[in-house]
């Protein structure tokens, strides 16, 4: 059984919005995305990020169970199989989340060893290279070290 069928689920998204006479953009401007995004889904081509299942869902007035099946239901979802699905979207989306900051850092810091790898092989100390050096230290410092404290 496929639970996921993008074309359904924008079949889903259409209908409901021509339902509540709201225009692509109205629901685009609602999730912070481009209306091009939301033509996708609702063309089947893609699906929403994860982490606007659930602001899409409620936006929309379905359950996540719904929106995944692309399909409403009759009868109610059990609360706790709604709970979760939600609480596997969040963690999705943390999970992203947390990969793209580990990346994020990844770059900023061999950018500073490099800036700092430069300096030493030049004697060359740019006023710009030691403020990236100093911010880059500073940044981990308050979100790793501090934090921890």
């Amino acid at each position: 059984m496929k639970i996921l069928n993008a074309q359904k689920t924008g079949s889903l998204i259409f209908a409901i919005r021509k339902e509540q006479n709201r225009t692509q953009q109205d629901l685009a401007n609602e999730l912070g995305v481009s209306s091009a995004a939301i033509s996708k889904w609702e063309r089947g081509i893609g699906f929403p990020d994860v982490s606007l299942i659930e602001p899409l869902a409620a936006s929309l007035g379905i359950t996540i169970a719904e929106l995944f099946k692309g399909e409403r239901t009759e009868n109610s979802v059990d609360i706790e199989y709604e709970s979760l699905l939600s609480d596997v979207v969040k963690v999705s989306a943390n999970e992203i989340t947390k990969k793209k900051k580990i990346t994020n850092w990844i770059i900023a810091i061999t950018v500073a060893v490099l800036y700092l790898m430069i300096s030493v092989i030049s004697h060359k100390w740019e006023i710009t290279w030691v403020v990236w050096i100093v911010y880059c230290f500073y940044r981990i410092f308050t979100e790793y070290i501090y934090k921890k404290y």
